[in-house]
C-alpha cells in the first residue's frame, strides 16, 4: 500500500544547476538536466535545457537540446532549439533543428540524417 509509487520511471525529477551555482567536471544523466547557472566540462544527457542565464562551457551529447542561454561547445543532438537569446559559439550536429529569430550562432551545421530522406527544395517546388 505504501510502496504504490515506488520504482515509478515516469515520475521522474529534472536536475537542476541553479543560478549562482558553478559546476567543474563532466556531467552523465540519463534524463532531464536544467542549467540555470554555470557547467565547465563536457555533458552527456537525455534533455539538456539550458535557461537564459545559464552557460556551458563544454561538448554537448544528448537527444534533445533547448537553448535559451550560452553555449560554448559542440552540440551533438537528435533535436535541437536555439530560442530568441541563445548564444552557441560551436558546431551543430542535428537531426532536426529550429533557430528562433535572433538566436545568434557562430559553427557549423551539419545535418545527421542520411541525404535520402531529404528532397531539395528546387524538386518539391516542381513537384506541386
Amino acid at each position: 500500500m505504501f510502496n504504490k509509487f515506488k520504482n515509478n520511471s515516469s515520475a521522474r525529477l529534472p536536475a537542476l544547476i541553479s543560478p549562482n551555482t558553478h559546476v567543474t567536471g563532466e556531467i552523465d544523466c540519463d534524463g532531464e538536466l536544467q542549467v540555470d547557472g554555470k557547467v565547465t566540462g563536457d555533458l552527456k544527457v537525455s534533455t539538456l535545457i539550458v535557461g537564459q542565464n545559464g552557460e556551458v562551457n563544454g561538448n554537448i551529447t544528448a537527444e534533445k537540446v533547448q537553448v535559451k542561454g550560452t553555449i560554448n561547445g559542440n552540440i551533438d543532438a537528435q533535436s535541437v532549439h536555439l530560442e530568441v537569446t541563445a548564444k552557441v559559439h560551436g558546431d551543430v550536429a542535428h537531426d532536426t533543428l529550429t533557430i528562433d529569430a535572433g538566436a545568434h550562432l557562430e559553427g557549423k551545421l551539419t545535418h545527421k540524417q542520411a541525404p535520402d530522406n531529404i528532397t531539395p527544395i528546387k524538386e518539391q517546388a516542381n513537384a506541386q
